[in-house]
């Protein structure tokens, strides 16, 4: 509401000093019957009350119980899992990193895995060691033994993203193309 001239203000005063004049009504006095009928309902809302809380409160030490029972199943789950776990992962750090490199390249990849790191004596006949072709690629035996030391990744490619022979194009000024 916002103030005007004073002939509003002085309006407004008149309209609330006529509403305080006005005389409130009394409660109009019970009798005796309406007195006990009155006690006798409210006694029966409290009493209905008392029971909806004790009910409540039954139903929450029930529902205490079974959550604490569903508690315990679980945690006793995860005792199982967790203990599972350990097992697993002291048996993986029991065997030593850096052992049997060709060995576990030839179990996970056997088709590209060297068959031998080192020539065999009859390859050596030919004029001794300088004369022998070198096996495999030292690049990719030290990748190996680096991803069994733990101190590399295992690149994992992922078959939808390739792209077989296809030329993509790079944006930009030159436009270059990539060979994918």
């Amino acid at each position: 509401r916002t103030r005007g001239s004073s002939d509003e203000e002085s309006s407004d005063d008149e309209e609330m000093e006529e509403s305080e004049r006005r005389p409130v009504k009394k409660k109009e006095k019970m009798t005796r019957a309406q007195r006990n009928r009155q006690k006798r309902a409210k006694a029966r809302q409290q009493e209905l009350e008392g029971r909806r809380e004790k009910k409540q409160f039954m139903h929450q030490v029930f529902e205490s119980k079974k959550t604490s029972k569903q508690l315990k199943k679980v945690e006793s789950e995860q005792g199982v899992k967790r203990e599972h776990l350990k097992g697993l992962l002291d048996e993986k750090n029991a065997k030593p990193i850096g052992v049997n490199v060709f060995g576990a390249r030839a179990e996970i990849d056997p088709i590209n895995a060297p068959s031998l790191p080192v020539a065999l004596s009859e390859e050596l006949k030919g004029g001794g060691l300088r004369r022998v072709k070198p096996k495999g690629s030292l690049l990719t035996d030290r990748v190996e033994s680096l991803i069994s030391r733990n101190m590399a990744n295992r690149k994992v490619t992922n078959i939808k993203q390739r792209n077989h022979g296809k030329r993509r194009m790079k944006g930009g000024k030159g436009r270059d193309f990539i060979l994918a």
